[in-house]
């Protein structure tokens, strides 16, 4: 089914630091949407400090490109995408999230997010695109599966 227009309009623009807060934000909703559909997917909530920490330094890194998709001035929704180490020529890239707020989705943002990643990935020489998402997120899977993916491999966890 094509995704219907958007009901009002977006923008989408490069995240910046001060985005942190909504991007944790979005990212606690977008484990929850996926823990509801695998309860067993390791997922562990982050403080806002905690993952300033592990992700901060990306946002002045030229190989991850975040985004922000607002609506209204309003963010609802962000995408990470980055080159994968070690480097292969051409260099795949990654991407790591892509989410949009629940009553956002299916108008068009999630196809334009990605077009923004793709471009982005396509600037720096990148030959391939590869994701993750977690077993049972059926939304994520018909998504992907529209803009071209098709699964080669699975991953499993095993707690320890």
């Amino acid at each position: 089914m094509p995704d219907n227009p958007p009901t009002d309009s977006f923008h989408i623009r490069a995240a910046a630091r001060t985005d942190l807060p909504a991007i944790v934000a979005m990212r606690d909703a977008l484990n929850a949407l996926e823990r509801a559909g695998c309860p067993h997917a390791v997922l562990r909530r982050l403080t806002l400090e905690e993952f300033t920490a592990l992700w901060g330094h990306t946002f002045d890194d030229e190989a991850y490109c975040w985004r922000i998709v607002e609506t209204a001035g309003r963010p609802v929704g962000f995408g990470l995408i980055y080159l994968l180490t070690p480097r292969t020529d051409p260099p795949a890239a990654f991407v790591h999230w892509a989410y949009l707020t629940e009553g956002t989705r299916r108008q068009g943002r999630g196809r334009a997010l990605f077009a923004h990643l793709l471009e982005w990935a396509r600037g720096r020489g990148a030959g391939r695109v590869e994701l993750q998402y977690i077993d049972g997120n059926e939304g994520a899977r018909e998504f992907w599966e529209r803009m071209g993916f098709r699964p080669y491999a699975r991953k499993c966890v095993r707690e320890l």
